[in-house]
């Protein structure tokens, strides 16, 4: 009898061991997520941008292009959600990588234009999926902040905030 009590108590510690080796093995492994984003602005029609100058002047198209980058450590990476908000804009005009529009929502209470889109994850240095242009003729002086919000998924630490300012042009000393 003890024998048999034995081996029972043995295969008890044996399955209870199994039991646990499966349910660990069974966790999910957790995803991390690291993001870059930064605004890019051209006044001469987007034949060139750069990050340095953020003044320009009210009645001139500028294009803003958003290039964001999201890698993941999922083996199948899903697409991550952005969300821009721009206040006090109404004439933008905005487009995926490939010329397609991004459709805005305008919140007339917040007075902000709200574009959301998405960038697929671990995508190569050289991809353009990840960059969005936008358009936009400033129709006042202003001081405007944009801001960048990567979906929950994403640390907030990797959101961005960007300003720029629409001036008044200057006029020359012979008044044109």
């Amino acid at each position: 009898m003890k024998k048999i009590v034995s081996l029972v108590m043995v295969a008890v510690m044996m399955l209870s061991a199994c039991l646990a080796l499966v349910s660990c093995g069974e966790e999910e492994i957790e995803t991390y997520y690291v993001a870059n984003a930064d605004f890019f602005y051209s006044d001469d029609l987007g034949h060139s941008y750069g990050n340095g100058t953020k003044e320009y002047n009210v009645g001139e198209a500028v294009y803003m292009k958003v290039i964001a980058r999201v890698n993941s450590t999922q083996e199948v990476p899903e697409p991550i959600k952005l969300t821009l908000t721009i206040p006090n804009i109404t004439a933008v005009s905005a487009t995926y990588f490939d010329g397609q529009p991004i459709t805005p929502t305008i919140d007339v209470v917040k007075n902000v234009t709200i574009y959301e889109f998405t960038v697929p994850t671990n995508l190569p240095a050289d991809s353009k999926a990840g960059e969005f242009v936008f358009q936009f003729v400033p129709n006042s002086e202003a001081r405007v902040t944009l801001t960048l919000e990567f979906d929950d998924k994403v640390e907030p630490m990797y959101d961005k905030i960007n300003t720029v300012l629409f001036v008044a042009p200057e006029a020359t000393v012979d008044g044109e």
